[in-house]
């Protein structure tokens, strides 16, 4: 008779980690949450990459249009276009700096800030629900793994 417990893997004596399947392991995910959470704020009438505009808008003030650039990591044509259609539906407005009129900025109006309380209630739902298969420790965890690769990339 064979001894089961035998038949069981030492997870000391495991295969060596496959760097490429771990990427994959992290960035899929990663693809999968951020399809679900831009549907999922279509629900509040905007996409993630519009409610980063608006956060922006609420730390920041009135900014330039270059600034949100660096804050949400999108190009200029994206934050542009993203701009115009902001300001189409009365959520941002275009002003002229008071010390150099040459200057254009980007200004938050109420309805917008209105719309930035309800995108950020309907995403945070949404993450919340996410998470809810994490115990805390998990989570924490997670959080610590993942600041470490961020890390790791900016190198």
């Amino acid at each position: 008779m064979v001894n089961q417990s035998a038949a069981v893997k030492d997870p000391k004596k495991a295969q060596p980690v496959d760097e490429i399947a771990l990427w994959r392991a992290v960035v899929d995910p990663w693809k999968r949450l951020q399809r679900s959470a831009e549907k999922n704020l279509t629900n509040a009438g905007m996409s993630l990459a519009e409610l980063q505009i608006l956060r922006v808008l609420r730390k920041e003030g009135t900014s330039p249009m270059n600034r949100f650039c660096s804050e949400t990591m999108l190009s200029q044509p994206t934050i542009t276009g993203l701009v115009d259609k902001l300001e189409q539906r009365g959520l941002v407005e275009r002003v002229r700096s008071t010390e150099d009129r040459r200057e254009v900025l980007i200004a938050m109006t109420p309805k917008g800030s209105q719309a930035l309380a309800k995108g950020e209630e309907v995403h945070k739902r949404f993450v919340e629900k996410s998470f809810e298969v994490l115990r805390e420790d998990e989570m924490r965890t997670l959080s610590e793994l993942l600041r470490k690769l961020a890390e790791a990339s900016d190198l």
